[in-house]
């Protein structure tokens, strides 16, 4: 799971926004069609005698959730009316804002498979949050709302509903807008799916309301009370006035603190209004300014399609498809940045490179379609920038010829729903001649039993990697985008969850693809020989590991050169640090040693992707050593650990040398302090008897002003 980075003055934000300062009660909830209807007309309703505005949260109807099939990505879609409010914020969200009430953007599914419900890991629905968060940022907006509608999902070939997906989307949105308002039209796959592992969907929501409009039904969102939930929703125009006054005394006798209203249009509503705020406020409802008419926005899309390629450390190429003959406007930033920098404007290439990054830290970028109009942004997956040569590891690596060299695990057991291959390599050249295959490590007894990472294969390019596993025996391909060039270190990945295939080139998104199914694969593993010797890897080799499990793209990019221990599912670790021998040991604790053919000590090198010297081992890890388990501390960095933690179980807080001391700082999630220490460096236990489960943020600040870093802490 990717760490949350926010400052402190969004982390102590009360979890419910506030509202203005003429708020009704109940608050006063409405939404606007924009394809059909101006929005700055929820301004213009009044309640006659008090002069209070009507609606106190002003919904845009709606953003959708899209598909990106060829990145097997979910993507935030804006038509051309959403465009259009947006883009001019200034003439159709402010003016709002400016009369005390707050907009949202509603997400809606568009009938391509994307939901809020089936995403298949916490990576993927970070992924989304964070392009909910940075388009409420970019555009002003004061939060989102969500309405599970329209996803058919299953359509190109995602998946199904699952337990976990919009609990995890939901709390990840909630930590990167900690002081924003999210809210749930209660609908629905999502309206059944509101807990997961202990973590609950009303913790991380200011409101929820019935969708069934004509009714009265009260949204079952634990824990959220009367105050947060509007059982009645009255849709404008279709709703008798006789039900809507009904609605409104139900509303009232029951001590609920919202009242939902659906689709404002540009005509006068006094008559319908006025049914409900008689009985909710004692007023009639009348017009204070002239109802303005709408014009449709320009259709503009911004291009899809986007990924992260020739990552250096210091520089990065960024990509997407070509939208018609328009031009674009790229800005990138560090993630933990809320500053943009412009790569290029009007360009009408599909790809731009940016230098002068900072190695091994986490980017963001965006792009936008210059039109007649421009578009909204669409944010790209956040990449990191490698870590050009610069992260720590072993001494040693091993160098194979490409004929007779090789090593061999022994029989091993991948059969299952998920895995992971990781290494680094350096090619000396590619296969020149049919099938044109460089094996780099798995299992391939036969078509119906194998799990391999190679490069090429008789219809791709030689120095291009293949991930490959049999299911339902039939060998199922994935190939990289990426053409990889020779006597250059890669750290290379393949990932499969039961639900995609991934690529991961220097800890990036390559290449993805839809798969479903259990891979069949148990027999002998082998590093840099599959099949037979022809096809042997020619080059060196680093770093290799094996998991029963799919790791995340945060856990591939930021531990490309060491291993956090505990760690779950690995099943081989080879280091290559021995420096000589005809073996190699696993360090994963599991005593798979690799044991290497035709090798002698010319094949050892001190050619590392990753200098050694520079990383800080902390007590712990120096203790642990004899087992092969080396915890390590990356520079600069506090870390927790094991993170989620049970109640029950210690927690480790580990201060690099480099700041002697620092105060750390426990809030809740409502943004309330738990708990404040002074830490010297070192290894520290905490006891987490005196926390709560749940979800909790971590602040450490050095006492030199060096580091000031914020970690999401889970409690379970």
């Amino acid at each position: 799971m990717k760490k949350a980075f926010i400052t402190l003055i969004l982390l102590i934000m009360h979890a419910i926004p506030a509202l203005n300062a003429q708020q009704l009660s109940p608050t006063g909830i409405c939404y606007v069609e924009v394809n059909n209807n101006n929005i700055l007309n929820a301004g213009s309703y009044k309640l006659q005698t008090s002069g209070k505005y009507l609606f106190n949260v002003v919904n845009i109807f709606a953003a959708n959730i899209n598909y990106d099939t060829a990145k097997n990505r979910p993507y935030l879609y804006c038509n051309n009316n959403v465009t259009k409010v947006l883009t001019n914020a200034d003439t159709y969200i402010k003016p709002l804002q400016a009369k005390g009430m707050k907009v949202v953007l509603t997400i809606l599914g568009n009938h391509q498979g994307a939901g809020f419900c089936n995403f298949p890991s916490r990576e993927a629905a970070k992924d989304f949050a964070q392009q909910l968060a940075q388009t409420v940022n970019t555009y002003g907006l004061d939060g989102i709302d969500f309405d599970d509608e329209y996803s058919d999902y299953g359509q190109n070939g995602t998946g199904q509903p699952n337990a976990s997906s919009f609990v995890m989307l939901i709390q990840e949105l909630k930590a990167l807008l900690p002081n924003k308002m999210i809210t749930f039209y209660y609908y629905g796959p999502a309206a059944s799916r509101l807990s997961w592992n202990g973590l609950r969907v009303g913790d991380y929501v200011n409101y929820s309301w019935n969708a069934m409009y004509g009714t009265f039904s009260a949204p079952n969102v634990p824990p959220l009370t009367n105050a947060q939930i509007s059982p009645a929703a009255v849709w404008m125009g279709n709703t008798s006035n006789a039900t809507t006054t009904s609605l409104a005394t139900q509303t009232k006798n029951g001590g609920y603190g919202v009242f939902m209203w659906y689709d404002l249009h540009g005509t006068n509503e006094t008559s319908q209004l006025s049914a409900g705020t008689q009985t909710l406020y004692g007023e009639q409802t009348v017009l204070s300014t002239a109802l303005q008419s709408w014009t449709a926005g320009t259709n503009c899309d911004a291009p899809i399609g986007l990924y992260t390629s020739n990552l250096t450390g210091t520089s990065a190429k960024l990509n997407w498809s070509a939208v018609g003959t328009n031009t674009y406007d790229v800005d990138y930033k560090p993630a933990s940045a809320t500053t943009w920098t412009s790569a290029a404007t009007a360009i009408n290439s599909t790809s731009v490179t940016i230098s002068g990054l900072t190695a091994n830290t986490e980017y963001d970028w965006r792009i936008r379609t210059n039109c007649s109009v421009k578009s909204t942004y669409i944010f790209a997956p956040r990449f990191n920038s490698g870590t050009g040569g610069t992260t720590p590891t072993g001494s040693s690596s091993l160098s194979l010829d490409g004929s007779t060299e090789s090593g061999s695990a022994g029989s091993l057991n991948l059969s299952g729903s998920a895995l992971s291959f990781e290494g680094w390599i350096k090619p000396s050249s590619f296969k020149s001649a049919s099938p044109y295959i460089s094996s780099v490590m798995g299992t391939e007894v036969s078509d119906s039993n194998s799990a391999f990472l190679r490069l090429g294969d008789a219809n791709i390019a030689n120095n291009k990697l293949q991930f490959v596993i049999s299911i339902n025996n039939v060998q199922q391909k994935l190939t990289a985008t990426t053409a990889l060039t020779a006597n250059t270190w890669y750290h290379v990945a393949a990932t499969y969850d039961g639900a995609a295939m991934k690529i991961y080139i220097n800890g990036a998104l390559d290449a993805s693809k839809s798969q479903t199914g259990n891979v069949s694969s148990n027999g002998a593993f082998n590093v840099g020989y599959l099949y037979n010797t022809s096809r042997n890897f020619n080059g060196k080799v680093d770093e290799v590991r094996v998991w029963k499990r799919a790791l995340s793209q945060t856990e591939i990019s930021q531990n490309r050169c060491n291993v956090v221990f505990p760690a779950t599912s690995l099943a081989a670790y080879w280091k290559f640090n021995e420096g000589s021998g005809s073996s190699v040991q696993d360090t994963s604790g599991n005593g798979v040693t690799l044991t290497l053919t035709g090798v002698d000590a010319s094949n050892w090198g001190t050619d590392i992707p990753c200098p050694a010297g520079t990383q800080k081992v902390s007590a712990n890890a120096k203790s642990q050593k004899a087992t092969g388990l080396d915890q390590v501390t990356t520079k600069k960095q506090i870390r927790l650990y094991p993170n989620p933690v049970s109640q029950s179980s210690p927690l480790t807080i580990s201060v690099p040398e480099e700041y002697n001391r620092g105060k750390l700082t426990i809030y809740n999630f409502n943004g309330r302090i738990a708990e404040t220490k002074i830490l010297q460096a070192g290894d520290h236990q905490y006891d987490l008897s005196k926390l709560s489960m749940g979800n909790y943020i971590i602040q450490f600040e050095s006492q030199n002003a060096d580091l000031k870093q914020t970690e999401k802490l889970i409690i379970k």
